[in-house]
């Protein structure tokens, strides 16, 4: 399995929403123009922009750019988000078990966990590799 990964945008910095310009909370000189009180920072997990709350409300995963759980999207770039840019190209299991470490030895296409009731699992991931 080769799947096609792509790098996450550099996150942008900015005083204020790219979207709907809102400020965030440290930028004073701007909240007392608008009269306004400022909120938070968040960052579009696909197009990197700095967001407010309000315009970044979707979730979705992102398997290409390597997050194979829910993440902030804009409200730009959910419209754009297809079925298809949201399957997995991970192969998830279960441990089943608090793991303490982990050790893969290629070689052998062998995955070690001991977990923290001292269980010592062997997992075959010629599979993964």
């Amino acid at each position: 399995m080769d799947p096609c990964r792509a790098e996450t945008p550099t996150w942008s910095e900015s005083d204020v929403c790219q979207i709907c310009a809102a400020p965030f909370f440290w930028n004073v000189k701007k909240m007392w123009n608008v009269m306004s009180v400022g909120v938070r920072q968040h960052h579009c997990r696909r197009c990197g922009k700095a967001v407010c709350d309000k315009c970044s409300p979707f979730r979705s995963t992102l398997p290409v750019l390597g997050f194979e759980r829910d993440v902030r999207v804009c409200n730009t770039c959910w419209p754009s988000i297809t079925d298809n840019d949201r399957r997995s190209l991970a192969i998830l299991f279960e441990a089943r078990h608090p793991v303490l470490r982990v050790r893969i030895e290629e070689r052998l296409n062998l995955m070690l966990t001991l977990g923290k009731d001292r269980v010592l699992k062997v997992w075959d991931i010629k599979a993964l590799v």
